[in-house]
């Protein structure tokens, strides 16, 4: 038994490592857009960075989250890097919706609270779009690798 929780220890620090290492990109890659979007007034640029500093957000609190509490069973923690890849799924084809089709996002939604004097542009939906696509790439690897490295062993 020592030697299971050992390897999920092992997993669940390798895990908690790369997505630290994604906070970093995911943070540094945001503000970057954001400054190159605002200097060359490119809606695209700044929405993907904007986007991308939110996913760098709530990595963030998923981190700090995980480095609290005990280590959990590996079943169970393989179920949920499971779900969640399946979340990742669904947020790569969810952006590459908004990315190719940013027309077909109904203009209610694109308004700004009760002030709609500013509309989200289709190149800003695009923006967005392309920047979920690269999130959701980048969680797909890392949830997927740490799932399969928790596959029970073979008998």
């Amino acid at each position: 038994m020592d030697d299971e929780v050992g390897r999920v220890v092992a997993v669940e620090r390798q895990l908690q490592r790369s997505l630290g290492a994604w906070v970093g990109v995911s943070t540094v890659g945001g503000a970057a857009a954001i400054a190159v979007g605002r200097s060359r007034k490119d809606p695209l640029l700044r929405a993907f960075g904007l986007q991308t500093l939110l996913w760098a957000a709530a990595d963030a609190g998923v981190l700090a989250a995980s480095t609290r509490g005990n280590t959990p069973p590996a079943g169970r923690l393989r179920a949920l890097l499971i779900a969640n890849a399946a979340a990742d799924v669904a947020y790569v084809g969810i952006g590459s919706a908004l990315a190719a089709r940013p027309d077909r996002v109904p203009q209610r939604l694109r308004g700004l609270g009760r002030q709609e004097r500013r509309r989200t542009s289709d190149a800003a939906v695009r923006g967005h779009g392309l920047a979920v696509v690269v999130q959701g790439l980048a969680l797909l690897v890392i949830d997927s690798t740490a799932a399969a490295r928790l596959r029970p062993p073979r008998p």
